[in-house]
């Protein structure tokens, strides 16, 4: 009988431990090898999809967004459709009641059409155009007879218009009150004062007085020194006021004009002066501390001065005499104060207008009046 020793035996032990811990541990790590790359191989779509899932929800995120910004624009359409168009205003015939709001919110959405199509001029654009030039116009004949005071308002209104200058918020424009003018032909050309044009990025306008808003098409003359100028709109449908010279103290006179935007105003009054003003180094002042400023005057100049009422609005406005001819323009107010600086009383007020025999100087071929 063979017997063993005892490290015979030990080591025969440990060898077989050694051999199976081998295999063991083989084993196990061909299966962790087996299970990455089984996670590796299910990972990847899971990661694609989740990438195509994430451009998908974008597409749909920014589809939504359209459809919300093409609704919102379409319901802002909507909304603008929805809005009643304003009637038009009463016409202008001296009996009917002048709702100057009624008159403003007919005439901007018109406004704004023109200038979203680009039909209508820059103030800056209109102000280049202007040169010291005589203006070729055909007048009208001068009025022979004698009209009543609500007949003349009544004719002579209707060649009157509102100069009217645009003023942006956000995307719609709002009308303004800039100065009046009247036509001096039928043809579309239209009289007002030089310090009514200046630069900015606002549009002009005239608005007839049947309240059709026309854009001014260009400048065709002024007249710097008397504060003149002469402008056209495209349009023969209405008619030119005769022009007389040398209305003299006393007479009496009629003026339409547009007051801070008080729309066809009537005031009456009688010719107080005929004086000459002297140069002027600076500009010239006025009464209202919001008028434009106007140019430094080297020559002395000839006015007129009424007692009829106008005011801030009313620069360009015709001033009648009785048989319905123009024998001046509004221009400017000034006040007589007395009293210290600190505490001063106003006394009178100046409204000075240029005479119609220093507008027919302006005009070419000059029409000679008695």
């Amino acid at each position: 009988m063979t017997r063993f020793r005892p490290s015979a035996i030990r080591v025969l032990l440990s060898a077989i431990v050694f051999f199976v811990s081998i295999t063991a541990v083989s084993e196990v790590t061909l299966a962790q090898e087996k299970q990455e790359d089984a996670a590796a191989v299910e990972s990847r779509p899971v990661v694609e999809q989740d990438e195509s899932q994430a451009e998908t929800g974008e597409n749909e995120i920014a589809s939504k967004e359209n459809k919300k910004s093409s609704t919102e624009q379409d319901s802002t359409h909507a909304e603008e459709k929805k809005k009643p168009v304003p009637p038009k205003p009463a016409p202008l015939n001296g009996v009917n009641y002048i709702f100057d709001t009624q008159i403003i919110l007919y005439a901007e959405p018109k406004m704004n059409k023109m200038i979203k199509s680009n039909q209508a001029l820059t103030c800056t654009e209109l102000q280049s155009q202007i040169a010291d030039k005589k203006c070729k116009v055909t007048l009208a004949e001068r009025n022979t007879t004698q009209q009543t005071k609500p007949d003349l308002y009544r004719k002579a209104s209707q060649s009157v218009v509102a100069i009217l200058i645009s003023r942006k918020h956000l995307d719609h424009w709002h009308i303004v009150l800039a100065a009046t003018g009247f036509f001096i032909s039928d043809d579309g050309i239209i009289a007002t004062n030089r310090h009514v044009f200046n630069k900015s990025d606002e549009y002009m306008f005239a608005m007839t007085s049947d309240y059709v808003v026309h854009p001014i098409q260009e400048v065709l003359g002024a007249n710097t020194t008397n504060d003149l100028a002469f402008c056209r709109i495209d349009s023969s449908d209405y008619k030119g006021l005769p022009l007389r010279r040398n209305i003299p103290v006393g007479s009496d006179i009629s003026l339409i004009s547009h007051p801070s935007g008080r729309f066809y105003t009537y005031s009456h009054g009688v010719v107080t002066r005929r004086y000459m003003r002297p140069p002027q180094r600076g500009p010239a002042k006025t009464g209202d501390k919001d008028a434009d400023q106007r140019a430094a005057v080297k020559v002395p100049t000839r006015w007129i001065t009424l007692s009829a009422e106008f005011g801030k609005g009313s620069s360009g406005g015709p001033v009648f005499d009785r048989l319905g001819n123009v024998v001046g323009m509004a221009t400017s107010t000034s006040n007589l104060r007395v009293g210290k600086k600190t505490d001063t009383v106003s006394q009178m007020v100046f409204r000075d207008c240029v005479p119609a025999g220093v507008l027919l100087e302006s005009l070419a071929p000059e029409v000679s009046s008695p």
